[in-house]
C-alpha cells in the first residue's frame, strides 16, 4: 500500500481531475440548453420556472462549499499516513 507521504500530490491531482467537469457543465448548460434548465428538471423537483428567480439560500451554499474545502485541507494535513 502506498502511503500519503509517498504521493504528496494525490490530493491536488484528485481536485484538478474533479474540476474537469466544470467546462462540460458550462458547455451543456450555456451552449446546449441556452442558459436555462430543462423543464423536465423542474418537474422532477416539483418547481415552476418562476421559482428559480427567488433566491432563498443567500450565502449559505457558498459558505458550505468553503467549509468543505477547509475541512478537506485540514484533514489532509492532519491525517497523513
Amino acid at each position: 500500500m502506498v502511503g500519503a507521504r509517498q504521493k504528496p500530490m494525490a490530493l491536488w491531482a484528485g481536485l484538478i481531475t474533479a474540476e474537469l467537469i466544470i467546462p462540460v457543465f458550462c458547455f451543456r448548460h450555456y451552449i446546449q440548453d441556452g442558459g436555462n434548465f430543462p423543464d423536465h428538471m423542474l418537474d422532477d423537483l416539483g418547481m415552476a420556472g418562476t421559482d428559480l428567480s427567488v433566491k432563498k439560500a443567500g450565502m449559505l451554499p457558498y459558505l458550505t462549499l468553503a467549509a468543505g474545502v477547509i475541512v478537506m485541507l485540514i484533514a489532509n494535513w492532519l491525517f497523513v499516513i
